[in-house]
């Protein structure tokens, strides 16, 4: 009985459609199928009925149409009014509902898709026109209302958490996130995360475009004969069990510092105009835990990352180095020398208060984030509200407590102190933002299962490389639409606010 079920199963028209999707190549490819899958289930129908009791309808109904007339009718002052009125709200009329975007793989609600729409086309109306007899007529005045429309509407920060033997897949979110328009100006990272903030802060758009483009070929360019790595197998072990990373990034962080040299907080932001927060934790409380362009104007970047990476593993004698006056580059010295940097595992189980990412929202009025977990196996314990519902629902909550169990009894043996090294320093990461409208990104688990070997494989290098950035983007693909909800908006006032401001000058 058993396998008639299996048979009927494998040639379930939907389930073969998912798992083609697990194999597409290109976000297009994975598009043409989740429109597919939608079809068969009949989840396109449930995009153009536009009620739903999880979202006010009505509401985003009826502010759609006065932004239509206000606009066809060049009422300024009703544009304004409304924007003024609940406009700015990144989740007005709860437009950002997760669940309203786990029912269709290829997006969510027409109406809301077409309200965004229609937002988007009335900021560039009120940017493009010349407005004569109003208090939009001047540049300033413009300028003036982008810069409030901003703060009102909130900051988006893309959070790169650890991901040692996987990280390369933060390298994947980043390039569909940069190619969709949806890459946040502000980027924090932690170890290898770290890494790749580095990377994207220190190159404007077209030197990023270029990169995320070419880093397979110039990644085969780097010397692999370094004193980072050894293609002896054994130095191979070590590297992964010992310290948690792949020959993969360690050829990987080479080059990003090659690219970066010497390049400051400061000088970083202003010549990209990228916010780029490291995450560290010092044993000295003097030294602060996030570092950015604001908190460590003139230290070198990369120090920061090895600082991010922790003591005793990369190197024993970690330190931050700043540039002094004369542009000479020297260590950063403080009060108590008798310090030390602990990787993200090692501060965890000291139990810190906080996440540092608070520091960031404070700094950077930041109220939403997007969280990229480079680690495969934590997928099954990972709530992720905008995972699209499949498969039996009692199957469902089954894997769901499995998962609980399986992330309790980890935390238990690390209590008792009898969890193994290599497991903890994938199992165990610092705390991440814990809003509940975040966005968590993490591979599926299938990575884990079927390409786990590849962290060992020292001569596949050049073939690994583009596959982890595969991995990452096909992470995100189905995440795209409720991001765009989230951030559209935003990002438009940011490259208006710019635009505006460039002319001011």
């Amino acid at each position: 009985m058993m396998k008639v079920v299996q048979l009927w199963r494998r040639k379930n028209p939907i389930n073969v459609a998912k798992q083609n999707l697990l194999k597409a190549e290109t976000y297009e490819e994975w598009q043409v199928g989740a429109y597919y899958i939608d079809r068969l289930t009949g989840s396109d129908l449930w995009r153009h009925n536009f009620t739903s009791t999880k979202y006010d309808y009505r509401l985003i109904a009826e502010r759609l149409k006065a932004l239509q007339e206000a606009r066809d009718n060049n009422d300024i002052s009703q544009l304004l009014k409304l924007f003024r009125t609940g406009g700015f709200l990144r989740n007005f009329g709860g437009i950002s509902n997760p669940e309203l975007f786990n029912r269709a793989y290829a997006g969510t609600k027409t109406l809301i898709e077409d309200y965004i729409t229609e937002v988007l086309h009335c900021l560039h109306y009120l940017d493009e026109n010349d407005i004569t007899q109003h208090e939009m007529s001047s540049n300033q005045m413009k300028l003036d209302f982008f810069h409030d429309a901003r703060q009102s509407f909130g900051s988006t920060a893309l959070v790169l958490q650890g991901g040692s033997l996987f990280g390369l897949c933060h390298l994947g979110v980043v390039k569909t996130l940069y190619f969709k328009g949806l890459l946040p100006r502000i980027i924090s990272g932690s170890a290898v995360g770290a890494v790749v903030a580095s990377l994207i802060c220190s190159l404007t758009n077209d030197e990023l475009a270029t990169t995320l483009l070419t880093i397979t070929e110039n990644l085969g360019n780097i010397d692999r004969l370094n004193h980072d790595v050894d293609e002896r197998y054994g130095s191979v072990i070590e590297n992964v069990i010992t310290k948690g990373y792949s020959q993969d990034i360690l050829i990987f962080m080479k080059y990003v510092k090659d690219i970066i040299g010497e390049l400051t907080f400061e000088e970083a932001y202003i010549k990209t105009e990228k916010i780029l927060n490291i995450i560290i934790h010092p044993t000295n409380k003097n030294i602060p835990s996030v570092l950015n362009y604001v908190t460590a104007p003139n230290t070198v970047i990369w120090s920061a990352v090895y600082a991010s990476i922790g003591t005793g593993v990369l190197s024993d004698n970690v330190q931050l180095y700043e540039k002094n006056m004369n542009n000479e580059i020297v260590p950063r010295i403080y009060t108590d020398n008798n310090y030390v940097f602990l990787t993200p595992q090692k501060a965890n189980e000291r139990g810190n208060p906080e996440s540092p990412y608070t520091r960031v929202t404070e700094l950077f009025n930041v109220n939403n984030f997007i969280v990229s977990l480079a680690r495969p196996y934590l997928a099954p314990l990972i709530v992720n509200d905008i995972k699209h519902k499949s498969g039996w629902k009692p199957k469902r909550l089954f894997m769901r407590l499995i998962g609980l169990e399986l992330q309790h009894r980890v935390e238990l043996m690390d209590r008792v102190g009898i969890l193994f090294n290599f497991v903890k320093r994938m199992a165990v990461d610092e705390k991440t933002p814990k809003n509940s409208s975040d966005i968590t990104i993490v591979p599926e688990i299938r990575t884990l299962m079927k390409d786990f070997g590849r962290v060992f494989d020292v001569h596949r290098t050049l073939e690994n490389i583009p596959y982890w950035i595969l991995v990452g983007e096909r992470s995100l693909w189905p995440v795209l639409p409720i991001l765009w909800t989230r951030c559209a908006v935003e990002f438009t006032l940011d490259d208006l606010y710019n635009r505006r401001r460039r002319r001011h000058k």
